[in-house]
């Protein structure tokens, strides 16, 4: 599936004056996949048929990315789109969801599992940002605000496609992969809006979930692969060390886009995931912490 083809398949849902693209496909118990920076929800098109064929498999472009809402005038932290998922979640009538998060999606996802626990049956992270891991120094320096009045559209999506083609992967992507994961970004009004969303990474808010990560009461996987050097393998294993009962799956031959160098490895940790049994322990745990209230509600 290309990008197009998969633009083809997504719906949009309104959040106040803002709104939401989304992909929506197959039936069954909910299952949320969370992109991260640079990319949008064309991250899992590789993934998305096989998931669908037992899960209802819910695709978000995060606020300010892909085909979202791109317009000046939102926050767009990681705590902030947090908070946009749960209403978006509402708004769909998706009382909770098997919650999986790529790099920048893993803050977004530890977000929701600490802040909004029913929204969490089950938290997969994978290749995620996590304590001060973050940003790196590619994106603070596409966060500069120079980067959106003085270099190109064109320029910034060339620069990114090198930088993943050379670091992201253990080998090189398929056709149309890198030109897919960025081709949202390749106008004016995307590149503004990708330089924005850098600006607002800030590794305070993942700090602040640290006291709080072995509150998480669901279960839990860290799917890595071990050879990333944007966010090592070290973080991983410090993550399945602080949340309680997470299980760490080391994916060999794989870097950042773990999902595109190994997606067999993948499917078959999520589907691992998908297929335990929640702690009776844990369950109860959850049920009896409350969310916070949302503002976009």
């Amino acid at each position: 599936m290309n990008w197009r083809e998969y633009q083809a398949r997504q719906r949009v849902v309104e959040l106040g004056h803002r709104f939401i693209s989304y992909v929506d496909e197959g039936q069954g118990a909910p299952l949320v996949l969370l992109h991260g920076i640079p990319t949008w929800g064309f991250l899992w098109s590789g993934l998305l048929w096989g998931l669908s064929l037992k899960h209802r498999v819910l695709i978000p472009d995060l606020l300010g990315y892909g085909f979202s809402d791109r317009r000046e005038g939102f926050e767009r932290s990681i705590a902030r789109q947090a908070e946009a998922l749960d209403a978006w979640m509402d708004r769909l009538g998706v009382k909770d969801a098997v919650v999986v998060g790529h790099d920048m999606g893993g803050g977004i996802a530890q977000h929701l599992a600490i802040r909004f626990p029913q929204r969490v049956s089950r938290l997969c992270l994978m290749n995620s940002i996590c304590f001060d891991s973050w940003p790196i120094e590619m994106m603070v320096q596409l966060g500069h605000p120079t980067v959106a009045r003085r270099v190109s559209a064109q320029t910034v999506q060339r620069t990114l496609r090198m930088a993943l083609k050379r670091t992201g992967f253990a080998t090189a992507p398929a056709d149309g992969v890198l030109e897919g994961l960025l081709a949202p970004y390749g106008t004016e009004v995307g590149k503004t809006s990708l330089v924005r969303d850098a600006a607002a990474l800030d590794t305070n808010q993942t700090l602040e979930l640290v006291p709080r990560l072995s509150h998480v009461a669901v279960p839990t996987r860290v799917v890595w692969g071990v050879e990333d050097s944007y966010q090592p393998v070290k973080w991983g294993e410090r993550l399945a060390w602080e949340i309680p009962g997470a299980k760490l799956v080391r994916v060999e031959r794989a870097r950042h886009f773990v999902m595109w160098d190994q997606p067999h490895e993948v499917m078959t940790a999520l589907y691992e995931l998908l297929e335990v049994e929640e702690r009776p322990e844990l369950e109860e745990r959850r049920a009896g912490v409350p969310s916070i209230e949302n503002p976009l509600l």
